[in-house]
């Protein structure tokens, strides 16, 4: 996993509990890389899982919510460096629909080994944006707070509802976007 998702991570524990609960879940995991993170080198996805559930286990939060969390919190730190070929979007559902064919594409350039989640889309007859998402990670909680926080950036409010997950054995994870006018 790229060091940016970890550099973000640990953003967001010193932000909203300290240095000392960072140091105290450092301590607790004992991670091969020892915490020191740099957003370009790629680190074991299984240190971010530990990092995951030891900050759950400290605040008694379930991991779920806590990833969900950190996505959000995320979509800020990805945004601010998203490439400038999605700068004339400023509609939430083509943003969202361009992550799979732009930003992805433009990441793995940039990163030719990231593994990336996959997504495919469709639409409700209402007009709900469905979202699959696909991956090894099971990072479907955080794809759900990197909505969250892009609908923020877009000024947008959603709901989301996930009625398929790959955690309850479906082979991906459905994603229905419903966004207020």
């Amino acid at each position: 996993m790229q060091g940016a998702i970890f550099t973000a991570f640990s953003d967001l524990v010193i932000e909203q509990q300290g240095m000392g609960a960072w140091d105290e879940i450092l301590d607790n995991v004992q991670p091969a890389s020892g915490g020191i993170y740099t957003r370009g080198q790629q680190y074991d996805d299984n240190e971010l899982f530990a990092l995951v559930g030891a900050l759950a286990e400290k605040t008694g939060l379930p991991a779920t919510d806590l990833v969900r969390a950190f996505g959000k919190f995320l979509f800020g730190k990805l945004y601010s460096n998203m490439p400038p070929n999605i700068e004339h979007i400023s509609d939430l559902k083509e943003f969202l629909i361009s992550i799979d064919s732009v930003i992805h594409v433009e990441v793995q350039r940039i990163h030719p080994d990231a593994y990336l989640p996959k997504f495919e889309y469709t639409e409700t007859p209402e007009g709900d944006l469905v979202m699959y998402y696909a991956s090894k990670r099971k990072l479907c909680h955080a794809a759900e707070g990197l909505i969250l926080g892009a609908a923020e950036q877009f000024q947008r409010k959603v709901t989301i509802s996930h009625p398929e997950c790959m955690h309850q054995g479906d082979e991906r994870c459905k994603l229905i976007i419903s966004i207020e006018d």
